[in-house]
This record gives C-alpha cells, structure tokens and sequence, in this order.
C-alpha cells in the first residue's frame, strides 16, 4: 500500500501587513529575460533560451499541468526553461508573485485578496474552473452531519480549499462556526494528518482522494461542488501584470505548452503515456490518474478545464463572493476585471500560425 508523501511547504496565511511589505519592495521579476512581444510567426525553438520560475500549489493533477508540459518535451520545443516550484500554500506563492521570486502561479484565486490590498495580479488561464477537491472523512464516518464540532485539516484558514469545504458542510447541515480547522498543508500533507488521526476531515485533490479512499478505505463523500458548494474557480494561473506585460515572450512560449498540455489532455491516445507521467510525479497509483483523466477530460461531463483553458468568469466570481462571505475580501468586487485573455488568445493564435515541429 503507497503512502502520498508531500513537498514541504509554509502555510502561513496572506496578511496585510506582509503584503504591503512586499509591495512596498516590488521590482521586476528576475529570474527571467524580458523580451517584448513579437507579431512575427518565427519560431520560438529558434531565438535563445528563456526562463521563468513558476509555483504551484500540491500534487494533484490539476495543478501538475507545468509538470506535465515538462515531461511531454513541450517547453523544450519552445526552448524554454520553467523551474518549477511546489509550495503547497497559496497566500505563500502570492506574496512570491508580488515580491518577484516566481513568475507565474497555479494554484487558487487568493490573488483576489492581494489585489485588495493593492497588487495588480492577472488570471491569464484556468487551472480549474470548478472544485478540485472532495471531502474526505476518517473510518467510521458514515453521515456528513457527524463532522459537527470536528477538526477539519486545511491548507489555509481562508484559501480557496477551505473556503468549498465550509460551504460544503454548511450545505449538509453542519455549522461552519463548530469546527476547528488545522492548517496542515496541501493535499498530501492534509492526507497524512487525516491518516495520523489529527483531523476527522479534509479536503483532497483528486487523485489523491481515491486512493485515500480505495486503498485507506477512508470516507469520500464527493466533489465539494456535488455536496452543494457553488462552482467557483479552484485554480487558476496568476501573474503579476507588470512582470507579464514586460515578459511577453515568455509567457507566449509557456502558454504554447499549456495549451498544448490541454489539448494532450483531451486526447485518449495519450492517456497512457500522461498517466504514467502523473502518477510517478504525484505518487499515486496509476488506475487513480487514468480514473481522473476520464473524469476531468475524457467524459465530456466535467466543466473543470475547458479546451480553451479560459478562467470561468462565473466561476471566478462565485470564489470572490465566497472571500467576501468569510473575511478575505473586504467588499465584493467585479472579478471579472482582473481575467486577460490576451496573452493566451496570443499563444493560441501563434500555434495556429507557428505549430511546433513535429505537432
């Protein structure tokens, strides 16, 4: 029987004061080359090597999708080099956006809260545009409403996960207001500490709930959204705007792979190959990673990734009233304002007009 072992990570939660701090300290980005924009069609395998430094957010395979294009030989076929970071708490890697040690982030939308507070951080691509994560209960738990007054493991005590996960239980009758949430980490680690029996519940990205529920026989009660939670944005990829509009190369080059990572996604003649990939990458067995490629791409009844890779403004929007409904964002705002489709609709064109040899 395998155990999820997690990446080490910070889960100290976004604050005021550490924000304003960072913006106070902002500069470019500089990990990576700038390079404006070009409309020519040439090759990006033909100019020099770029870089950027990205972060994500757990092992689950909705946000492994850099992992992926790395694996699948697409940056290299951009000539691009993506450091990959695994950082397990989002309010961590906002702050790293903002204080320029990654460049781009996959994980939830709590920059919505850091533009409160005066970022200027964009949503360029949909990581997921529904709940990537079901709730997960100890032995014995066999009715939702027995999660009354219990610990529940969290990455963070406002992240977007704990956020799906309250309205969740509130929906199956529990109130949010008796339960004791315990920063654990990300998925792995909130695994772990439902296995250690430090918590009665947690959220899981999927695959990882089935095996916790297959191979632990841990309860697996669904997604958060089929519990009653509204859909919102699980994860999206988020930039600053100024390192973006000063690193337009880069990103069009990442966005060439991405998009490409959907689009391997959607094909059946890949799912072997990608589940090989993700299941050594995330440590968890592969009929769990075929399971969610099914589920997520292969069904045509998931909503989580469309093949655009386009952020669901609807979905954005729900997660920015849910931030408002528990103290992470002051007042509602138009989340829609800060959704740019136009670095993928560029990258998109340029696979059109320049597809990567050999494609």
């Amino acid at each position: 029987m395998r155990r999820i072992f997690g990446q080490r990570g910070n889960t100290r939660v976004l604050s005021v004061v550490s924000v304003a701090l960072l913006l106070a300290g902002t500069s470019a980005c500089g990990g990576s080359s700038s390079t404006e924009s070009s409309s020519s069609g040439s090759s990006a395998a033909a100019d020099k090597q770029l870089t950027l430094n990205m972060g994500v957010q757990s092992l689950v395979i909705q946000t492994y999708y850099p992992q992926l294009a790395e694996a699948l030989g697409y940056f290299k076929d951009e000539n691009l080099k993506v450091n990959v970071t695994v950082g397990e708490s989002t309010a961590n890697s906002v702050q790293g956006l903002i204080g320029g040690s990654i460049d781009l982030y996959n994980g939830g939308p709590e920059g919505l809260s850091a533009n409160e507070q005066g970022a200027d951080l964009r949503f360029i691509a949909a990581g997921s545009n529904t709940s990537i994560w079901n709730l997960v209960a100890a032995k014995g738990i066999t009715d939702i409403k027995q999660l009354q007054g219990a610990a529940i493991g969290v990455s963070a005590l406002q992240s977007i996960s704990t956020v799906t996960t309250r309205q969740a239980l509130a929906a199956n009758g529990v109130d949010p207001k008796s339960l004791k949430f315990i920063v654990a980490g990300g998925s792995s680690k909130r695994f772990a500490a439902l296995q250690a029996g430090q918590v009665k519940a947690v959220p899981l990205g999927i695959p990882v709930n089935y095996q916790a529920s297959e191979s632990e026989g841990f309860k697996d009660f669904g997604n958060t959204n089929d519990l009653g939670a509204p859909p919102l944005s699980g994860a999206v990829i988020t930039v600053s705007k100024k390192w973006a509009d000063g690193h337009k190369e880069e990103l069009r080059r990442f966005l060439r792979a991405y998009q490409r990572t959907i689009d391997a996604l959607y094909d059946p003649a890949m799912k072997d190959k990608i589940a090989d990939i993700v299941a050594a990458g995330i440590k968890v067995d592969k009929p769990y990673v075929e399971r969610a490629i099914d589920e997520i791409f292969l069904s045509g009844k998931s909503k989580s990734m469309p093949k655009d890779a386009k952020v669901d403004p609807a979905a954005l929007q729900t997660a920015a009233d849910a931030f408002v409904e528990f103290g992470a964002l002051k007042k509602k705002i138009d989340a829609s304002s800060t959704i740019d489709n136009s670095y993928l609709e560029d990258a998109q064109n340029s696979l059109k007009t320049d597809p990567p040899k050999g494609s």
